[in-house]
């Protein structure tokens, strides 16, 4: 063999070798699935334990003030959420529910002091809110980045009603039975629990992207205008605290 065929062999040998060796080389590495995407829509229920103040209306000479029962309330809401911002991922939904609360007792004061005698009757309010909410991730995986706290809250409107609130023995009946709306606003805080990255529902997809939200909700709306059955006009604010809890599932 001459020195030309001896030089174009180990060239070919060289080649033959490298090229296995370069399409290794040049071969994709195996990388861990990309996180899903944080934002986007979502839909969900909101319920909530509500602990009413009292409210208080005026019937001819007397003061009636109102205690209740522990009440309810069940919305249902619409979102977008807008993705990581930094430290934490804003926001912004509609929500529209109802609330009830029975009579516990009507206390009256202008009667001689009346009071502890039987009541009955209910406050029902109809509420709308804007809301918006800042998620709060504690870890960006791992067990805690299941768990994100938030905090916001929102404006809108509440219609108010007392329904057919009045005493029994008094020979009045009925004393108030009156609706009225007014500004509403409320303030929460709380936790967010993804479903899934806890391990629960991992065998199917009808919890996929679901958050489980338990958090405390502070509700305010002020200057109520009520009429009584004896046609006396007064004003009422409402206040209540509640335990709330709810899902959402983004899409």
């Amino acid at each position: 063999m001459n020195t030309l065929s001896k030089a174009l062999a180990t060239v070919l040998l060289a080649s033959a070798i490298a090229v296995p060796v370069s399409a290794a080389d040049l071969a994709p590495m195996e990388t861990p699935l990309a996180a899903p995407a944080t934002s986007g829509f979502y839909f969900g229920s909101l319920s909530s334990v509500n602990f009413l103040d009292d409210t208080g209306f005026d019937f001819g000479a007397a003061s009636v003030s109102t205690e209740y029962d522990v009440g309810y309330y069940s919305a249902l809401r619409a979102g977008y959420n807008f993705g990581s911002m930094g430290f934490v991922s804003p926001r912004l939904e509609l929500e529209l529910g109802y609330g009830s609360a029975s009579v516990d007792e009507h206390s009256v004061s202008g009667l001689g002091g009346v009071g502890g005698i039987d009541s009955y009757g209910d406050a029902r309010s109809f509420q709308g809110y804007v809301n918006g909410y800042l998620d709060i991730p504690l870890a960006a995986e791992g067990a805690v980045s299941a768990i994100t706290p938030y905090v916001g809250g929102g404006a809108g409107f509440m219609n108010l009603e007392l329904r057919k609130q009045g005493v029994s023995g008094t020979g009045t009946g009925t004393l108030m039975d009156d609706s009225d709306t007014q500004f509403a606003y409320h303030l929460d805080a709380g936790v967010g629990i993804n479903l899934q990255a806890i391990g629960l529902f991992t065998n199917t997809s009808l919890f996929d992207n679901t958050t489980f939200d338990i958090g405390y909700r502070f509700t305010a709306a002020d200057d109520f205008n009520f009429e009584a059955r004896d046609g006396s006009t007064s004003s009422t604010d409402f206040r209540s605290h509640a335990v709330t809890f709810g899902l959402r599932r983004q899409f």
